[in-house]
């Protein structure tokens, strides 16, 4: 008896992590109230679990005694189960959106998460919080940063403010060898740069090229900068960023 109790503690203990941890991987720090979009798939678990425990003594009845283990394990089974298949949600997204930043946009899946520093020319070197995401099996990169000015942008500030972005920009793309196919401003506050670079060949020898696309939004008090780059054959056009640079939202 003593180990059925324990065994039960455990799975209950374990269920609870498992649930937290996927709280966090989803909606820490910036979308804590998600979570109670997640409830639906807690409850299904622990309703499986209370369905494994109630049948077993008819299915099972010398296994009667240890009824509430084995619904504790069946929980964190179909916990695990439910948050693989995520019958709940028809797309997930994790939320960058820095406190001080008057912009919020959705990755695909949670970010790396890395300190940084960044500066407009003219202004104070500032540190940022970077979220880079990097799909290996896509061969593409994601990344968001905020500049907070920590003060309002006067009108006549604006002008000089994107013409510091947009150095920022090009700047870069130098860096990372690209060339510049186009840069725009567009709705006043919004830069957009796309450009291309070499990245060599593949083993039958096809051109590999590296698209980026970037987009700088000003806010009232902050700069959002946004950079996407994929590796592909040469020749590849299909979208690869459009619903990233698409999910930016005005807080």
């Amino acid at each position: 008896m003593r180990h059925r109790a324990r065994i039960a503690i455990g799975a209950g203990v374990a269920l609870a992590v498992l649930f937290a941890l996927h709280v966090y991987r989803w909606h820490w720090p910036s979308r804590v109230a998600g979570l109670t979009d997640e409830l639906p798939l807690l409850a299904t678990a622990l309703l499986a679990g209370v369905a494994a425990g109630t049948a077993l003594p008819r299915l099972l009845p010398r296994f009667a005694a240890a009824r509430m283990a084995v619904g504790a394990l069946a929980a964190v089974v179909a916990f695990l189960v439910l948050e693989a298949a995520d019958p709940f949600t028809t797309q997930r997204s994790w939320r960058y959106a820095p406190a001080a930043c008057d912009f919020a946009v959705a990755f695909p899946r949670r970010p790396d998460i890395v300190a940084g520093e960044a500066r407009l020319a003219g202004m104070q070197t500032k540190t940022v919080t970077r979220a880079v995401l990097t799909d290996v099996g896509a061969a593409s990169t994601l990344s968001a940063e905020c500049l907070d000015f920590e003060r309002a942008i006067a009108g006549a500030d604006k002008a000089a403010v994107l013409d510091a972005a947009e150095a920022q920009l090009k700047a870069a793309a130098a860096r990372l060898g690209l060339k510049h196919e186009r840069i725009t401003r567009t709705d006043g506050d919004t830069i957009t740069l796309s450009g291309r670079s070499d990245e060599g060949r593949t083993a039958d020898n096809a051109p590999l090229l590296r698209r980026a696309e970037a987009r700088a939004v000003l806010g009232k008090t902050s700069l959002l900068v946004l950079w996407a780059w994929k590796i592909g054959r040469e020749g590849e056009t299909e979208p690869f960023a459009d619903a990233f640079f698409a999910s930016v939202r005005a807080r």
